[in-house]
């Protein structure tokens, strides 16, 4: 969080250090600390938000000041967060154990599941504290995703199970095994609503937009039954629905469109640790979130001139620039689509251009396209057009990609569109068109961009067609040429292209990892499966409720981190291991097929089976009131 020129008053007894301290280190980063609250108040950092009810704080919520938490004033004041000691997303120890783990899987092709490979998960096991876990923490439909940054993540998330939980599911791309489950009181997103979960570009911070109108930062990676939330604001007042948001690249930075007393409308929130509450709609249009109070005088509109409260506000969609210098946005808040580029120093708009309703930025910030009876491309950093159009119809998507340090564009054409045209995908290279993919998609009329999916190194691409399939076609030639046909699960809709080369076919209950390049079937899962048979650990003890897992309808499974499971169905091992893995670090899978598993019919069976572990000695005490 930048402080500078900032004017704060803290409130309450920090535990951990006296309030002279905390002034004269917050001076040192060039802060003004006051003693009372007044109209030059910008920020206010309280012990405990909930329960301090004096003057003070009374007076900045009358004041509709920003009130951050003792956790963010701590954070601030130690300049760092919880995330900063976990390390890249696969470093150290973890780095070391994929090398292995990649060693041993050509083993295993050479010569099978070898004493070496049972050695190694021993080790895995005792000295790196590997623990089982099965993937199905979801308990309501997959209501959205992303693909971190560095490809080898992808994170699940799902609206309100019974429970009035959700859940963020973190997948290795690779193994297509769960590495990691955080319940998400309240749910993440909303159906229909995108982009509900956000990556920072180092992928070692999550962004959420969760609990119908709360934003937070989360560590995907959290240690087991550790603290996962680094950050959270709430500053939209209670909306009834997510509001579109944007995470920095730097995932201490967030941009919200929420309400604004200025015509450049939403804010920018610091979103390093702790909580944030603040209704900026009614905050002083001068504050340091805000934007520009007046929009360019050549930008303004005669709406803008007779009528107060009218703003240009990114209702539509909204990015950041790669190196967090500029926001990239489309909407609709004065009547016609827009699409607009803010320099956030400023918080004034560079640009603004009318577009038509579909519109994305390429990868590297320098091109928008957006559709209107044929493509055209703009130049993203003027707003200009770069004098290419092509008069192709019927386009209902876009999606970009890059190979090397070219962006390339696939517009998606579905069939019976409007304007009658051939479906297929039409490929670009930046603005020049390339050739075309003779394919029929798997939806008519309207075709969605998450139906296709581009290779990180842009040299092929995949998409779902009618038959219910997955086409993997080179684009690196001179000529598309098709080089497989995959299977993928009833209802996929969804295709995600990651690291090692694993593509993953998605609908709302079921993820399928494949290999790209061969069609091997690293994971398959379908959820929501709700078997007749009752649970082999009852309904009775809150503890051993997410040890229940059902793989399919025929029974509840439990399964105990040591490395035991309750299968009362008599299932072998071969079914449970091609879903379940250990895993090290919340972050790197392991194939449990290499090393022991026991699997036992009953509670009673598992309570010897775990030995001195305190689930085993509850077990073999207490099984009879299961």
């Amino acid at each position: 969080m930048d402080v500078r020129g900032k004017t704060i008053v803290l409130i309450g007894r920090f535990e951990g250090f006296r309030q002279d301290e905390a002034q004269r280190r917050l001076e040192e980063l060039g802060a003004r600390v006051t003693g009372s609250v007044t109209s030059r108040t910008q920020l206010v950092f309280v012990d405990s938000p909930r329960y301090n009810e004096g003057r003070k704080l009374q007076e900045a919520r009358r004041r509709n000041l920003p009130i951050f938490d003792d956790k963010a004033l701590r954070a601030l004041l130690a300049d760092e967060d919880e995330s900063d000691h976990r390390g890249e997303p696969q470093a150290g120890a973890v780095w070391d154990l994929v090398a292995l783990r990649t060693r041993l899987l050509k083993l295993e092709r050479e010569q099978g599941i070898t004493e070496e490979h049972r050695a190694a998960t021993r080790e895995v096991r005792e000295e790196h504290g590997a623990i089982l876990r099965h993937p199905y923490g979801h308990k309501a439909e997959i209501n959205d995703y992303a693909l971190s940054p560095c490809g080898r993540y992808l994170a699940t998330g799902t609206v309100t199970g019974d429970d009035y939980g959700g859940a963020l599911q973190i997948w290795e791309m690779a193994t297509g095994r769960c590495v990691n489950v955080i319940g998400i009181q309240g749910g993440i997103g909303r159906p229909g609503y995108e982009r509900s979960i956000q990556w920072s570009a180092d992928s070692r911070r999550i962004g959420l937009a969760y609990n119908t109108h709360l934003l937070g930062a989360f560590d995907p990676f959290s240690p087991y039954l550790g603290s996962v939330t680094l950050a959270e604001c709430m500053i939209t007042d209670g909306a009834p629905r997510p509001v579109p948001w944007a995470l920095a690249p730097d995932g201490r930075r967030v941009f919200v469109n929420s309400g604004s007393p200025c015509e450049v409308g939403g804010c920018i929130v610091p979103l390093d640790s702790g909580e944030l509450t603040w209704t900026s709609r009614d905050a002083t249009p001068a504050h340091p979130f805000l934007l520009a109070e007046r929009l360019r005088e050549d930008l303004r509109t005669e709406e803008m001139d007779a009528h107060d409260g009218v703003t240009l506000q990114a209702d539509g969609w909204v990015r950041w620039s790669r190196d967090g210098t500029r926001l990239q946005a489309r909407g609709e808040s004065r009547g016609q689509a827009e699409a607009f580029v803010i320099d956030v120093a400023s918080g004034q708009v560079s640009w603004l251009a009318r577009i038509g309703e579909l519109a994305v930025w390429s990868p590297d910030d320098r091109l928008l396209v957006h559709y209107d009876e044929g493509l055209r491309f703009l130049d993203a950093v003027t707003g200009k057009p770069n004098g290419k159009e092509t008069g192709h119809q019927g386009v209902s998507a876009l999606q970009w990609g890059t190979r090397g340090d070219v962006p390339r564009l696939a517009a998606l054409v579905g069939e019976g569109n409007a304007s009658g045209t051939q479906p297929g995908v039409l490929i670009y290279d930046e603005d020049r068109f390339r050739y075309r993919l003779d394919v029929t998609p798997v939806e008519e009329g309207m075709v969605y961009a998450d139906s296709w999916a581009w290779a990180p190194s842009g040299d092929a691409g995949a998409w779902l067609t009618a038959d219910g399939r997955a086409e993997v076609w080179a684009l690196n030639g001179d000529e598309p040429q098709r080089l497989r046909t995959l299977d993928v699960p009833p209802e996929a809709a969804v295709l995600v292209w990651g690291a090692d080369d694993v593509l993953v076919a998605m609908s709302p209950t079921s993820l399928r990892f494949l290999q790209a390049g061969s069609g091997e079937i690293l994971g398959d899962f379908t959820f929501l499966h709700k078997p007749r048979l009752p649970k082999p650990l009852g309904n009775n003890y809150w503890f051993f409720e997410k040890r229940h897992f059902a793989p399919d309808d025929a029974a509840w499974c439990a399964l105990f981190e040591e490395g035991v499971v309750i299968a009362p169905d008599g299932r072998g091992r071969e079914s449970l291991e091609a879903v379940l893995a250990w895993t090290v670090d919340e972050r790197l899978a392991w194939p449990v097929r290499w090393g022991e598993l026991d699997v036992v019919p009953d509670p009673r069976s598992a309570g010897k089976a775990l030995g001195d572990a305190p689930d085993g000695e509850w077990l073999r005490s207490y099984w009879d009131t299961l």
